[in-house]
């Protein structure tokens, strides 16, 4: 298999993705356009793949997709943050029983969308709830 340019995305990477007997170790994105390509393209392998998540991180914080739900490890006023960003999105939604049986931490939301509005809505988690500037760098490193 050819080597992978993992500052680069598009269909090269989503095709590395896709196939099941390449084991994906890490690949970043650093401008808004690469982050949701890297995070719609990564949503779309683990569904193709049937993988058991996808684990997206920044030097700030860690989100980790899996069967359409996202979860967050948030301290309280990242919590307030991310009810606030519920408005802009509201197909996405705080899952009630997994959030409230789950450490003190930890936010369960529900994802009911496809891959390019749930990267949307990831892009916003890492820049309003970590409030991070907007050269940040994600990495994908499970899929």
């Amino acid at each position: 298999m050819a080597a992978v340019h993992r500052k680069g995305v598009g269909a090269r990477f989503l095709s590395v993705l896709t196939d099941s007997s390449v084991h994906m170790t890490r690949f970043e994105a650093h401008t808004a356009h690469d982050r949701l390509t890297l995070v719609a393209e990564a949503i779309t392998a683990h569904r193709s793949r049937n993988s058991k998540r996808v684990v997206l991180e920044t030097d700030a914080g860690r989100l980790t997709y899996a069967d359409r739900t996202i979860t967050l490890d948030l301290t309280d006023t990242e919590r307030e943050r991310l009810e606030s960003l519920f408005e802009s999105f509201p197909v996405f939604k705080i899952e009630q029983p997994a959030t409230r049986k789950a450490p003190d931490a930890t936010v369960h939301i529900s994802a009911l969308a496809d891959p390019k509005h749930t990267a949307d809505f990831v892009e916003r988690v890492f820049r309003r709830i970590y409030e991070l500037d907007e050269d940040y760098e994600l990495r994908a490193v499970r899929v």
